[in-house]
């Protein structure tokens, strides 16, 4: 019977940071978050070298990252909608959280606590331990987000620290970001702006064409993209970048603004947009 049972690997701390090779002070490439399901492709001391199933990338985390199920997981989860939401081992805020998680993270829902005590609900961690977590941190059923809806969605996450690699709320990078948020309307990017610009479901508009929710690339030139933010209309769009005006943080800025139209020459120069086709 065991040989019909399927192995689960998944991301068992709030973040795992991926790198470039199993060292600490190796270049950090992505990161994969709470409850997101891995392939381990091989180990190496305290390093396992990680493939995450979402967009295939590839990377080494501790080995403490991932917990291993051979067990079969059939019950409903929950996902954390706020940008972080703490976890409890008791139904008790005095106490302390056990664990702080970002945004999108799942819990399998054990228990909704009866009268009395409906504020809480009873989770099930990848690790098979149990917490409690805040009803209104999490919701029960993803809503598919429209182009109008997603401008209006990402505006929660401004002034998050860029973040070289991030793929969490607790700090994106520029593609990283972006890609969570196409996420939210069931599209699936590559996680690198220089892969997203030739993804296939994207069409090239000019810029006087843009609407809400198109992407904008930015870089040293047309075959070294290292940008991309997101259009909101009126010549604005919402980015995170650490190395342009000062303000490593995630912002809105205007395409007005001679950074982001400037010469071709520039390390940001405006290079393409695209459109969902």
């Amino acid at each position: 019977m065991n040989s019909f049972l399927r192995v689960i690997q998944m991301i068992s701390v709030p973040v795992a940071t991926m790198r470039e090779r199993p060292e600490d002070d190796a270049v950090i490439v992505s990161q994969a978050i709470f409850s997101e399901q891995v392939h381990v492709l091989e180990s190496q001391d305290l390093w396992l070298k990680i493939e995450t199933l979402a967009d295939h990338y590839v990377g080494w985390t501790k080995n403490e990252a991932v917990y291993t199920s051979s067990s079969p997981r059939a019950m409903p989860t929950v996902v954390v909608a706020r940008l972080a939401a703490h976890l409890y081992s008791v139904t008790d805020t005095e106490r302390g959280p056990i664990l702080t998680l970002p945004f999108e993270s799942r819990l399998e829902l054990i228990e909704e606590l009866p009268q009395g005590n409906q504020r809480w609900l009873k989770v099930r961690l990848p690790d098979a331990t149990y917490g409690f977590i805040q009803r209104g941190d999490v919701t029960f059923e993803t809503k598919r987000l429209s182009r109008q809806e997603l401008g209006t969605f990402s505006r929660q996450f401004l002034g998050l620290p860029y973040t070289w690699g991030g793929r969490s709320s607790f700090g994106y990078d520029c593609s990283g970001f972006v890609q969570m948020l196409y996420r939210q309307m069931g599209v699936a990017l590559p996680r690198d702006s220089k892969d997203q610009i030739n993804w296939e479901g994207f069409r090239t508009i000019e810029i006087a064409e843009l609407q809400v929710g198109d992407l904008i690339f930015w870089g040293k030139n047309a075959q070294k993209i290292n940008h991309v933010g997101m259009y909101l209309g009126d010549e604005k769009f919402i980015h995170t970048v650490a190395s342009v005006e000062k303000m490593p943080y995630l912002r809105i800025s205007s395409l007005n603004d001679p950074v982001w139209n400037a010469h071709p020459s520039n390390y940001h120069a405006y290079r393409a947009a695209r459109g969902m086709k």
